[in-house]
């Protein structure tokens, strides 16, 4: 909860937008000037320099360079397409989770509500008045322990598997 402070004033969905604008800042960032990306460049383009160089001198093909610098290349588009899927699977997951947050906290009382009106115009004060009483308690529940137990405990998700298959890649 470190960015709480953010949403009193504007809102959950302003401090969403506000965290995109910096991912998107971020991902640039890091595919321009990040360290190991830069490397990746530089001995691409090295070697790509060297194949040149030994394909005018010698007047053939450099296989060997231009494999090392596709091998260097690929490695770069893995790293994206992981980047891809985890942001796919991130937003999957977010809305999955807001999905559940509104049948958790909204849809059920919405429901119970709706049901205790309909009572009440058939003159059934006594069944539309438990409905309310119902409605009153899931209300005054402040905490989503149904959906805390399922997006943050466990090691099924999605994002959870690509977590681990990246940090076994980068050791």
């Amino acid at each position: 909860m470190l960015w709480f402070f953010r949403y009193k004033k504007q809102g959950l969905a302003s401090g969403l937008i506000k965290i995109h604008e910096f991912l998107l800042e971020d991902i640039i960032l890091y595919f321009e000037k990040g360290k190991s990306i830069k490397k990746r460049v530089k001995a691409a383009r090295k070697t790509v320099k060297k194949a040149l160089r030994f394909g005018k001198k010698k007047k053939i093909y450099p296989k060997d360079k231009t494999d090392g610098a596709l091998e260097l290349l690929e490695e770069l588009q893995e790293e994206l397409n992981y980047t891809r899927q985890v942001i796919i699977e991130s937003a999957a997951e977010l809305e999955s989770l807001i999905l559940q947050i509104k049948e958790e906290k909204v849809q059920t009382v919405y429901a119970l509500i709706s049901t205790a009106r309909e009572h009440f115009r058939k003159a059934e004060h006594e069944k539309g008045r438990q409905l309310l009483i119902e409605a009153q308690k899931q209300l005054g529940g402040k905490l989503l322990l149904k959906t805390r137990k399922d997006f943050l405990t466990g090691i099924d998700s999605k994002i959870k598997i690509l977590k681990r298959e990246i940090e076994k890649e980068q050791a």
